[in-house]
């Protein structure tokens, strides 16, 4: 029997929702980088965006501090346990690195380690993948108690280039396709690749608005080893 969740809509309704997001990501990755790479997404919960990852032919892998979420997960060869400030691969092992909704249940004395150990797994010129929620949206200010640390963009852009991050824009899925299956539930007859081409002049604008709503997506490329605390 299927869960009821809010608003009347039931559990298949929210993976569904879910595994569109994760594959929308993946499809930018596989734009930027090639499907040859290694991927780790810390927080991965039950596996998902790690199962889609690997469907597409990328070498992806999956770090959780959940012993519940691990022995339900649909990928438990694929996954570890353990803490994003403190992540059990050896340094430069992962082309990109992602934490979905991750990094605002991190307290304030740890985003910086956290940050520093996503930079230390991180191979030079790998990309960093971050949603958090953005505490300037409204929709925000129904506070989740687990949130222990929701920061404005210019805080996790400081943050991250103090880390040996460049923050090359606000990350942003594909709008040609991703939102308006999203919200109207309509494919759009386009290669993937040629949307990322034809979204690409506008991207970094509609990453600046897209960011000012309820959700921050933040896309970070490597470009130092940083070996200190200083974060």
């Amino acid at each position: 029997m299927r869960k009821k969740f809010y608003c009347g809509y039931d559990e298949s309704y929210y993976k569904e929702r879910i595994i569109i997001q994760k594959k929308h990501m993946i499809k930018f990755v596989i734009f930027l980088k090639g499907k040859n790479v290694r991927w780790l997404d810390v927080g991965c919960g039950l596996g998902y965006l790690i199962k889609e990852a690997v469907e597409e032919g990328i070498d992806a892998y999956g770090l959780e501090l959940s012993r519940y979420a691990i022995e339900n997960s649909i990928m438990k060869d694929r996954v570890l346990q353990g803490s994003i400030t403190n992540i059990p691969y050896k340094s430069n092992t992962f082309d990109v690195v992602s934490a979905i909704d991750c990094i605002e249940h991190v307290n304030k004395r740890d985003a910086g380690t956290s940050f520093l150990e996503l930079n230390r797994v991180l191979k030079p010129g790998g990309i960093c993948i971050l949603t958090t929620p953005n505490p300037l949206h409204i929709g925000n200010w129904m506070y989740d108690l687990t949130h222990v640390n929701v920061r404005e963009p210019e805080y996790w852009k400081r943050l991250l280039q103090k880390c040996g991050f460049k923050v090359k824009l606000p990350y942003l899925p594909s709008f040609l396709k991703y939102y308006f299956y999203w919200n109207l539930n309509v494919a759009l007859p386009i290669a993937d690749s040629l949307a990322f081409k034809l979204e690409e002049p506008l991207r970094r604008l509609l990453g600046h608005v897209m960011s000012s709503k309820g959700r921050l997506y933040i896309f970070a490329e490597k470009i130092d080893e940083v070996k200190n605390s200083e974060c």
